[in-house]
This record gives structure tokens, sequence and C-alpha cells, in this order.
């Protein structure tokens, strides 16, 4: 029952901190590792509560209209074909190597949101009046990769990217992030699927929480301050996590 619990309040917070900034799966899947699953398989689980969480968030940005969806549709086709593509290799590459790359976008990650916060707040274009550049193609195809192989604060580059590459407003680009992420994971969730690296007993209490979550984190997201709330929640997930891991280290 505590470890129902647990994996229930993990899938909240996922689910929340997805909808509103990123870095969602800083909770569910260490958590999921220290329950015992192995590596693949936790890695495959975890794209059950990233779904659900952005797929509450879709429903509620859709409904508020925040979504640009002329230019969402164009970076579709890059973002989903190269997670796939990361999710297939997920499934090949030693777990080990996956931690040595998170550590160093992790890194980047923080060191992206801290150096440009002003540019990042920039109230940005609309979305729809703005062209696809090759530069943005580009991110796209590697964020899309990340998200496919581990997804762990693919949503911090994606939104750093769309804001400061794409040149759009900082609310918008969250919308956007809920749509290419979520579909991405639906994407890898299929292929981990296959080769069975789901733990579904395990995903269910996270998908529940995840779905409360992400309206939660949706709602924030939509606010008057939402920017400002982006923000805080970016610096704040990933200083946490920058935390965590050197305490780690420290410790092996």
């Amino acid at each position: 029952m505590h470890t129902w619990l647990a994996l229930l309040a993990a899938g909240i917070l996922c689910g929340f901190l997805n909808a509103a900034a990123s870095s969602g799966s800083a909770i569910s899947l260490p958590l999921l590792l220290a329950l015992g699953l192995p590596p693949a398989v936790a890695n495959g689980t975890n794209r059950l509560p990233v779904l659900v969480g952005l797929a509450t968030a879709f429903w509620r940005f859709q409904r508020a209209g925040a979504i640009p969806w002329a230019f969402t549709l164009r970076l579709i086709p890059a973002f989903v074909l190269s997670a796939l593509l990361g999710a297939s290799l997920a499934a090949v590459l030693p777990m080990e190597h996956i931690r040595q790359l998170v550590h160093i976008a992790l890194l980047l990650a923080l060191a992206l949101v801290l150096l440009r916060p002003q540019r990042l707040l920039a109230g940005g274009e609309s979305a729809d009046a703005l062209p696809i550049t090759p530069r943005l193609h580009l991110l796209m195809v590697g964020v899309g990769f990340w998200t496919g192989l581990i997804v762990l604060d693919a949503a911090t580059y994606l939104l750093v990217g769309l804001v400061l590459v794409g040149g759009v407003a900082l609310q918008q680009a969250n919308a956007i992030k809920a749509v290419l992420i979520g579909l991405a994971s639906l994407v890898s969730l299929a292929v981990f699927a296959r080769g069975g690296e789901v733990h579904w007993a395990a995903a269910l209490p996270l998908m529940l929480g995840s779905a409360l979550g992400g309206w939660l984190g949706a709602s924030l997201a939509l606010g008057p301050r939402a920017r400002q709330w982006i923000m805080r929640l970016l610096i704040l997930a990933l200083s946490s996590e920058v935390a965590w891991m050197l305490v780690r280290r420290i410790q092996g």
C-alpha cells in the first residue's frame, strides 16, 4: 500500500511539472529504479505517466485555444520520427551510458535557463506568424531523439529551443511542448511495450496521479503569471536534479 501511495504521489508531481514546465521524470524515473525495476523497464514504464499527464495538459490547452496548430503541425514529423529512433536505441544502449548522457544534459539545461532568463521571459511572437528555420528543424530532430532515448529534461530543451531559436513566446511554447512530447512519448511507449519493457502494475498509480497533476500544471501554465511560474519551476526542478546528482556522486 505504501508503494502504491508513493507511486501515486510521484505521478501527481510528474504530471504537474511536465505540464507546467518540465522535469517530471526526475521524480518518477528514480522512484521506479529504487523499487527495483530493471533500467530498461523503468525507462519504458516512465513513458506512461508522461503520456497521460501531457494528454490531460493537452486537453486543457486545447480548450483554452492555446495551441498554435499551424506552427505545431510543421514540427511534428521531424520530432516524432527522431523520437522513434531514440527509443529504438534506448532498447540496446547500456543504462550506464545513458546515465552519463543525463548528467551532461542536465548541467547544460540548467546553464541554458540561467544564462538567458530575460530572453526566456520576453514576450516573443505568435507562433503561427513565425517561419520554421533550418536551425529549428535541426533542434527538433535532436530534442526528439533525446525524448525517445530517455525523456528526462527533454521538455526543458524544447522550451528553451522554441523560445531562443524559434522566437516563440514561453507560454505558447509550453502548449506546443505538450503536443510534441506527448506524441513522442506515445511512439516511444509502443517501442518499449513491444519489447516487454513496461511494468503495467507500477504504471497504474503513476498514470492516475499524473492525470491529476497534468490538469493542475496546465491550469497554472494558463494563468496570468504563467511565464514567471514556468521559469521558477524550471530553475527549481533543474537545481534540485543537479543537487541530487551531486549527492549521489558523493555517496557513490
